[in-house]
């Protein structure tokens, strides 16, 4: 008790920013320089991993090079590093000892948070040092023990004016319910900047975040506070937001309210939201709404409406959504409404669940685009007598997005309710007989589907573990796989194989296999643009050369080489991202080579963030992301490496399919 009573002090003390003036200027700027040798021999070093070569330029007079040091232990993270970024903490320079601060954070070391604490500097005005305060108070929120939560979210001495600290507290608090932490103190600061008519914007954005993706937090008690922000605020990334937190409190006068404001709302981002906080309430109360929202022109309402029927269809009512396909109706609507459908209607209609499925495969012929093909064999997985047909239609395929819709065609039928009671009795019989199917598919293994196939074998809800003594069949379909170009569905495998035989699993990372090609800012320069022609238009993009060089290297070489040209945007997640980059044109391709991920303090604050997209740290390649909305759970996770600054309404229109006819790049 009395060591938290001295902790709550601290943090007290700590945030107590007063007002007095730095008066000492600083002696030097950090100046990076991307065609400097030292700066290149640096990022070389943490491009490799080599902690104790960097760690040598740790009391280098040259505050450029200092700051390089702590900046690249965000991305390595070693707690070899924490020595060297503890003594940078105290360096004059601003930037370098917020970049040591953030690595910290970044490593994870719960014993670092005393550390991290002490280096709070209580002199400040006008900004001097809140960059450094609120980047240790999103550190601590990373690495502080639960204990800590309550009194920092506790503390109120300071302005509505310091954004900088506002936005380190509430970034603490986020990251703490990022790690499944929260507590009543904690949600209750998240509701007052929400509601306090002075918080900074930035600050209310991350708040509503937080109250839409906390897991166990009451909202009861603040809904109609919450509730008159929602209908007032101006910023639909407030909105939207707080739509997913409105629909936890399942509560009817708030459904009112959300039904109310969907009528008049602008923005389609928040709409989508609302119709996805709407499978929180009974279903009556809402099926009328979802079901006018089926016949949407607009794609993504009518897709967002459809999926509620998959989640949250009713039996009785099953057979009359197929009434709601209109002649406008994509095939994704569409494929969603026969799944919801076959998932709802009871097992023993069996000439209506064969009169579907063969409707199904009539639509299959009359498309030519396999994306469209592939959303029709998706609703296969709802119907478990499937199992065998589904393997038989897309196992051959020669498109990719194909193959792997069937893998998890599969997975979906094993885990709907309706598996049992098509089967009953014979039910383990058969989850053996698809055991014996998909060892089958593993002895040529394709990497798509065998990443699916794993996550399946390893589903502890599945139990499949007591029902073969043979997995070995699994390990050797992992050591036939291309390394690093496949190390995704390697993982996965062998993580299924220790699963199933309660061996130890260790996750395997590349080796160093792709060093930055300087050679590319020689020929181009360090400041970059982009356009990614698109099937809908253009997209301009700034690079971020000096945030994330590796990858804005290896960007940069794959659009020289016309690499992205003709690939497709094989994932679309509306109010989330976009994302393409892939030679197989389903998520699980690359080429044989990895890059190292490139941790920075730069944020998925806003849409238009280019990130590398990745199955792990340090296994980025060629598949790349844009936002479409603040994307906080990111940060510090996935590389940025550019920025979007013309053709967002082009990023709003993309559709899973779309494709990259070219990326040309301009120098400045």
């Amino acid at each position: 008790m009395k060591e938290l009573k001295g902790l709550v002090v601290l943090i007290v003390a700590i945030l107590m920013v007063g007002c007095y003036p730095d008066t000492e200027e600083p002696l030097t700027e950090v100046t990076l320089d991307v065609f400097d040798p030292t700066y290149r021999k640096i990022k070389d070093y943490q491009d490799q991993r080599l902690v104790d070569s960097i760690l040598m330029y740790t009391s280098d007079p040259n505050p450029a090079y200092r700051y390089l040091v702590a900046n690249s232990m965000a991305s390595i993270q070693s707690e070899k590093a924490l020595d060297s970024l503890y003594q940078l903490l105290m360096d004059p320079i601003l930037e370098i000892r917020t970049a040591a601060a953030f690595s910290i954070g970044q490593i994870g070391k719960e014993s670092s948070t005393d550390v991290l604490l002490n280096a709070f500097r209580a002199k400040d005005s006008i900004d001097v040092d809140n960059h450094y305060n609120a980047t240790i108070l999103e550190a601590v929120g990373k690495l502080g023990p639960k204990k800590l939560l309550t009194p920092l979210a506790t503390v109120s001495t300071y302005r509505m004016t310091d954004t900088l600290l506002l936005l380190g507290q509430t970034r603490a608090i986020y990251q703490y319910a990022l790690r499944g932490h929260t507590t009543l103190e904690g949600t209750d600061r998240m509701i007052y900047y929400l509601t306090e008519g002075k918080t900074p914007e930035s600050v209310r954005v991350l708040a509503a975040y937080y109250l839409a993706r906390a897991r166990d937090i009451d909202l009861t008690a603040s809904k109609f506070r919450i509730a008159e922000i929602f209908t007032s605020s101006q910023n639909p990334n407030v909105k939207m937001m707080l739509a997913i937190a409105l629909g936890k409190t399942k509560d009817r006068e708030i459904l009112n309210i959300l039904r109310q404001q969907y009528e008049v709302e602008e923005s389609k981002a928040v709409k989508l939201n609302i119709l996805r906080a709407y499978s929180n309430f009974n279903y009556i109360a809402v099926i009328d709404d979802i079901l006018k929202e089926v016949t949407s022109e607009d794609k993504e309402i009518a897709s967002t409406a459809a999926h509620f029927l998959i989640t949250n269809g009713n039996r009785n009512d099953a057979l009359i959504y197929k009434d709601f396909i209109t002649d406008n109706s994509s095939p994704e609507v569409i494929a969603k409404i026969y799944s919801s459908i076959l998932k709802f209607l009871p097992t023993y209609f069996i000439n209506s669940r064969n009169g579907l499925k063969n409707e199904l495969k009539e639509k299959i012929e009359q498309v030519a685009d396999p994306y469209d093909k592939a959303h029709y064999y998706s609703a296969f997985g709802y119907d478990p007598a499937s199992y065998k047909e589904i393997i038989e239609l897309t196992s051959d395929s020669k498109h990719a997005i194909i193959r792997t819709t069937g893998a998890e065609a599969l997975y979906s039928l094993m885990k709907i309710d309706g598996f049992v009671q098509t089967f009953r009795g014979g039910h383990k019989r058969i989850k053996r007989e698809i055991i014996d199917l998909i060892q089958e598919q593993l002895e040529k293994p394709d990497a798509g589907t065998a990443a699916i196939y794993a996550e399946l074998l390893s589903d502890p809800d599945l139990d499949l573990k007591s029902l073969s003594d043979d997995f070995e069949f699994i390990k050797n379909a992992a050591s036939k796989l291309d390394l690093p170009k496949e190390i995704e569905t390697y993982n996965s495998l062998m993580k299924a194989y220790s699963f199933l035989t309660d061996k130890a699993f260790t996750v395997k990372t590349p080796d160093y296999n792709h060093p930055i090609d300087w050679t590319i800012f020689s020929s181009l320069g360090d400041t970059v643009q982009v356009v990614l022609k698109t099937s809908k238009g253009n997209i301009r993009a700034m690079m971020y050369s000096y945030d994330a060089p590796g990858s804005v290297a290896n960007f940069m070489q794959l659009a020289q080489d016309n690499y992205y040209d003709g690939l497709n945007f094989h994932r679309v997640v509306p109010n989330f991202v976009i994302q393409g980059g892939c030679p197989r044109g389903d998520g699980f391709g690359s080429l044989d080579y990895t890059i190292r991920s490139e941790f920075n303090q730069v944020y998925y604050d806003g849409e238009g963030y280019l990130g590398m997209a990745s199955a792990g740290k340090d296994t980025e390649g060629t598949q790349f992301f844009i936002t479409l909305a603040p994307t906080p759970h990111l940060n510090g996770k996935y590389t940025i490496f550019g920025k979007v600054i013309s053709g967002m309404d082009i990023v709003n229109k993309i559709e899973v399919g779309d494709k990259i006819e070219d990326v040309v790049i301009t120098k400045l």
